[in-house]
């Protein structure tokens, strides 16, 4: 006897997220009882769901100093899109957090690595980040 999968709480919202449906995705973000995982990836689409609509100021604002590496990861990516003039400082955030033993591991992290070394159009830097794989964006 086949044993059901566990529901995919997240379904519909990365739906969204991956069809470009953003503002879908942070009307329909409100679930219930998630997992502290699925609530971290959770809020991590609807911020780049933000993001992706270019409200990186609210996105800045709303994650503190207290968030989840992934959320920070995000906010990193905001901080970057939002200011073209301080991306140094923004690209040696991430280049010391991706080299942390404790974080640098983490997918969100790894994925944002990706999507700003690309925009700097440093392949090989992002590829180095981002080839391990491990969920469809990587």
């Amino acid at each position: 006897m086949a044993v059901a999968a566990a529901p995919d709480h997240l379904f519909h919202l990365r739906n969204n997220f991956y069809l470009g449906s953003f503002q879908a995705a942070i009307n329909n973000s409100d679930l219930p009882n998630l997992s502290p995982d699925n609530a971290v990836e959770r809020d991590c689409l609807v911020y780049r769901s933000y993001i992706a609509l270019g409200s990186y100021q609210l996105v800045i604002n709303e994650i503190d100093s207290a968030a989840a590496t992934p959320l920070q990861a995000v906010k990193l990516l905001a901080l970057y899109l939002s200011n073209p003039h301080d991306k140094e400082s923004t690209i040696a955030s991430l280049k010391e957090w991706l080299a942390d033993p404790a974080i640098g591991s983490n997918a969100i992290l790894r994925l944002i690595a990706g999507i700003v070394f690309m925009h700097e159009e440093d392949y090989i830097e992002a590829l180095k980040h981002t080839n391990a794989g491990g969920t469809m964006e990587l």
